[in-house]
C-alpha cells in the first residue's frame, strides 16, 4: 500500500511543481484534510497535508494533542515532499486516538490545520490508578485515567469483604463524586472510607479493564478522653490520664503551668499504653504535695497534626488511718475486728471502710464493707475455713479516704473437706492387686490443708464395713495407690475420701472392679547371645509362675539418642536378632511377656555396645582389606566347586556308553525326583520358624482371658489375622 501511495504522492508533487501556487514570498496555506471516518484497530491509516499556496522552500511539522510528534520505527512515518507531507500511522490502537496538527512554514509565515483520528479501541490506561494516602477530615482523589472509543463507562466499587464478589458500587452522593475523567473524589474522610477500591471500565469493544487501589486514611492526634479536673490525696499518687487516637507514632509530652516536664523528674513518671486506635498517656505523681497542685498540659503530635489538652489537679488531705486494728474471736467462717478512732483529724470522719481478702497463690477477691463513723468493731462473715486472710481499715471524710491501716493477717479454723476426690479410677493389676488413681477435690473445697486420703474397699455385696488404707497427700496432680493381698477373681467396691486436720470429707462414689483370675507373666531372664558391628542377638528364659502361657514377647531397645524401637515375637520363640544397628554404639535392651491377662513387667535393662568404633559424622574411615578372592569364605567354596565339577566329568564319561540305553528310564526317574523335591506338606511350611521372622514387628494376639476375669486394655495387641503360628 505504501509504494502505491508514494507513486501517487510523487505525481501530486509533479503537478504542484508545475502549478503556480502563489505570488513570490507568499505564506503557506494548508488545504483541509481529514482522517478516515472510523479507523480499524490493528490497521494502517494516513493523512496528507497539502498546500493551496505558499512560496518555497516550505518545511512541515506534526503535533499530537499539541505535543511535537517524532517518527517512530514500526509506528509513525513522515513522507515529506516540497509541497506536501503525509503522516502514516501503523498498527492503530487506542493510544493513537488524538488530534493531529500539520504545521507548514516558510520565510513568509506559517499555517496549521488539525484533524482528529477516531478508531474503535477497547479501554486502555492513560493513567494507572495508584494507592493513595490522605488525612482524616480532608479529601482524597483516586484517579482512573481511561482511554478508548467509544468513551468507556467507568465504575468505582469498594470492597467490604474478602471474596472477589464482596464489592459494592460507589455512587455519587453527598461526599463522594465521580468526575468526568473517571476520578473518584471523597470529601471529609473518615476511617470508614479507608479500604480497597476497584476502578472498572468497558465500552463494548474488546475486554474491559480494572485496577484495584488502596485508600489509606491517616488520622491526626485527637484527645478523646481527659478529665478537666482531678484531685489526689496528699502523700498518695496522682494519676492524670490523656487518651489519644491518631496515626502512630504519637509523641506525647507534658507541661505544668507552662513549664515542660523533662523526665526523669522528681516524683514524676510518665508512660504510654498502646491500644487499638491510639495511646493512653498517663502522668503519675508520687507522694503528692500541695505544691504539685496546678494545670497539667498533655501535648500530642504525629506526622499529620498536633493537639493539646489541660487537666487541673487539686491536692486533698484525707484523714489518718484507724489505730490499734486487731482481729479477735476467729472461727472457721467468721472473725471479729476491732479498732480505735484515728487521731489528729481536722474534719469529722464520714465513715470507715474495712477491706479484707484471702491470701492465696492467685490473688483473692477484695471485699470492702462500709461502716458508720461511730462503729469500732465489726464481724467478718462468709469466710472460708482453713484459709489465711488479710484485713485493713481506713477512714473517710469529706475530703477523701485516708491511708489504710497496717495489714493484719489471721487464719480461720479448719472444717472437713466439702467435696470428694475426682476422676477416681480402679484397675486390676493382677489377681491379688487393684490399682487406684484419683485427683484431689477442687481447691476451694478443702477447708484447710489436705493431709491425705482414705481408700476404702470391701467385697461387693458384703455386709462388712469398708476397710481403709491411708495415703499421705503428695503435691502431684494425680494420686495413686495399690490395694494388695486381695482375693483372685473377686469383685471389690472401692471409694476414696480426703481428710484434713478437722476430719474426713465425703467419699467418692463406689466403683466396682474385679481382680484378675490370673497374673501376667513375670519378666523373663535376658542374656546376650551374640554381638556384631550391626546386630545384637539376645535370648531369654521365661519365669514359670503364671496361670496362662506366654502368648508373645515385646522387645524394646533404646539408642544413645533415646530413640525407642519395639518388636514383637511369638511366645514360642526364645531369642531374637536385632539388626541394622550402628557400630560402636550403646543400646539398652529389655523384654516383657504377654499372656491372656496382660503384659508383665519389663526385664531389667540390658546394656550392649556393638563392635567396632563409633562412626564420626561426616567421616568414613579407609579400611585396607585383603582382596576377597584370597579370603577363606571365597577360596573354600571355589575349591569345593572345582572338585565337584571334576567328579561330575568323570562320572559322565563313564556313563556315556550307557546313555542311549537308560535315556527313557532316566527321564522318568528325573521327573519323579523333581516332584519329590518340590513337594512340601503345608503343615511343614506353617511350622517353619523362618516364616514368622518377618512378622516379629507385628503385634500378636492376646486372647481375652475368658469372660469378665480378663482385662481389656488399650495396650493389648491384636492377632495378625489369617496367621496360625506354632
Amino acid at each position: 500500500m505504501v509504494p502505491v501511495f508514494t507513486m501517487l504522492s510523487g505525481l501530486v508533487l509533479l503537478i504542484l511543481s508545475l502549478v503556480d501556487v502563489g505570488f513570490p514570498f507568499a505564506p503557506p496555506k494548508i488545504l483541509p484534510f481529514h482522517f478516515p471516518k472510523m479507523a480499524e484497530t490493528g490497521t494502517q491509516t494516513l493523512v496528507t497535508c497539502g498546500l493551496s499556496k505558499g512560496s518555497k522552500p516550505i518545511s512541515f511539522a506534526w503535533k499530537k494533542n499539541g505535543k511535537h510528534l517524532e517518527p517512530e520505527e514500526e509506528k509513525i512515518e513522515f513522507l515529506d515532499y516540497p509541497a506536501i507531507s503525509t503522516l502514516v500511522i501503523k498498527n492503530v490502537n487506542g493510544n493513537d486516538i488524538a488530534n493531529y496538527t500539520c504545521i507548514a512554514r516558510n520565510d513568509a509565515g506559517e499555517d496549521s490545520y488539525s484533524s482528529e483520528l477516531i478508531a474503535q479501541a477497547p479501554p486502555f490506561w492513560k493513567e494507572q490508578p495508584k494507592d493513595t494516602e490522605a488525612v482524616h477530615g480532608q479529601s482524597a482523589s483516586l484517579h482512573c485515567g481511561i482511554g478508548g472509543y467509544p468513551r468507556p463507562k467507568i465504575t468505582w466499587k469498594k470492597a467490604y469483604g474478602t471474596q472477589s464478589k464482596d464489592f459494592l458500587v460507589v455512587h455519587n452522593e453527598y461526599k463522594k463524586t465521580i468526575l468526568e475523567n473517571g476520578t473518584l473524589v471523597i470529601d471529609s474522610l473518615k476511617e470508614a472510607d479507608e479500604g480497597v477500591y476497584t476502578c472498572e471500565a468497558e465500552n463494548g469493544v474488546g475486554e474491559g479493564i480494572q485496577a484495584t487501589v488502596r485508600l489509606s486514611v491517616h488520622a491526626p492526634p485527637t484527645v478523646t478522653s481527659v478529665k478537666r479536673r482531678t484531685s489526689a490525696k496528699r502523700g498518695e499518687t496522682a494519676v492524670i490520664e490523656c487518651e489519644i487516637t491518631g496515626e502512630q507514632p504519637l509523641l506525647v509530652s507534658w507541661e505544668k503551668d507552662g513549664t515542660k516536664l523533662t523526665m526523669p523528674f522528681t516524683r514524676f513518671e510518665t508512660y504510654e499504653e498502646a491500644n487499638g486506635k491510639g495511646v493512653k498517656a498517663t502522668l503519675l505523681i508520687s507522694n503528692v504535695q500541695r505544691r504539685d497542685q496546678g494545670n497539667y498540659l498533655c501535648s500530642v503530635q504525629n506526622d499529620y497534626g498536633s493537639v493539646k489538652d489541660v487537666t487541673a489537679l487539686t491536692v486533698q488531705e484525707p484523714p489518718e488511718s484507724p489505730s490499734d486494728v486487731k482481729v479477735i474471736s476467729v472461727n472457721s467462717r467468721s472473725a471479729q475486728v476491732i479498732w480505735g478512732a484515728p487521731s489528729g483529724i481536722s474534719t469529722s470522719i464520714k465513715q470507715f471502710v474495712i477491706m479484707f481478702w484471702k491470701n492465696s497463690k492467685v490473688s483473692g477477691k477484695l471485699h470492702q464493707v462500709s461502716l458508720t463513723s461511730t462503729e469500732t468493731s465489726t464481724l467478718l462473715r462468709d469466710l472460708q475455713p482453713g484459709n489465711e486472710y488479710t484485713v485493713q481499715l481506713l477512714a473517710e471524710n469529706d475530703v477523701g479516704r485516708g491511708d489504710p491501716s497496717d495489714p493484719v493477717t489471721f487464719e480461720t479454723k479448719e472444717e472437713e473437706p466439702e467435696a470428694p476426690p475426682v476422676d477416681v479410677e480402679v484397675e486390676a493389676a493382677d489377681s491379688h492387686t487393684l490399682q487406684i488413681s484419683w485427683k484431689p477435690p477442687p481447691t476451694d473445697t478443702w477447708n484447710g490443708q489436705l493431709k491425705g486420703y482414705h481408700v476404702g474397699y470391701k467385697v461387693e455385696g458384703s455386709a462388712s464395713q469398708l476397710a481403709y488404707e491411708t495415703v499421705i497427700k503428695t503435691n502431684l496432680r494425680e494420686e495413686k495407690t495399690l490395694l494388695r493381698n486381695l482375693r483372685p477373681s473377686t469383685r471389690y467396691s472401692v471409694a476414696v475420701n480426703a481428710f484434713n486436720s478437722a476430719g474426713d470429707g465425703p467419699a467418692s462414689e463406689e466403683i466396682v472392679t474385679s481382680t484378675l483370675n490370673g497374673d501376667p507373666p513375670q519378666s523373663p531372664e535376658v542374656k546376650v547371645k551374640n554381638v556384631s558391628q550391626t546386630s545384637v542377638t539376645i535370648m531369654w528364659s521365661p519365669r514359670v509362675n503364671s496361670d496362662a502361657s506366654v502368648e508373645q514377647y515385646v522387645l524394646e531397645y533404646v539408642d544413645t539418642d533415646q530413640n525407642k524401637q519395639e518388636f514383637h515375637a511369638p511366645g514360642s520363640h526364645k531369642e531374637y536378632c536385632i539388626e541394622g544397628l550402628e557400630s560402636g554404639q550403646r543400646y539398652s535392651i529389655r523384654v516383657a511377656a504377654y499372656n491372656m491377662f496382660g503384659r508383665g513387667d519389663f526385664s531389667p535393662s540390658l546394656v550392649v555396645i556393638t563392635e567396632g568404633n563409633a562412626r564420626v559424622p561426616g567421616y568414613e574411615p579407609i579400611v585396607h582389606e585383603t582382596p576377597f578372592y584370597f579370603r577363606l569364605y571365597f577360596v573354600i567354596p571355589v575349591v569345593a566347586s572345582v572338585t565337584v565339577i571334576l567328579c561330575v566329568i568323570v562320572v559322565a564319561w563313564a556313563c556315556l556308553k550307557r546313555a542311549h540305553y537308560i535315556e527313557g528310564r532316566k527321564a522318568q526317574l528325573y521327573v519323579s525326583y523333581q516332584q519329590r523335591l518340590t513337594y512340601v506338606p503345608p503343615s511343614e511350611i506353617s511350622r517353619d520358624s523362618r516364616a514368622v521372622d518377618a512378622a516379629y514387628d507385628i503385634p500378636w494376639d492376646v486372647p481375652n482371658g475368658g469372660g469378665s476375669m480378663g482385662r481389656d486394655r488399650s495396650s493389648y495387641v491384636k492377632l495378625k489375622q489369617g496367621q496360625n503360628y506354632v
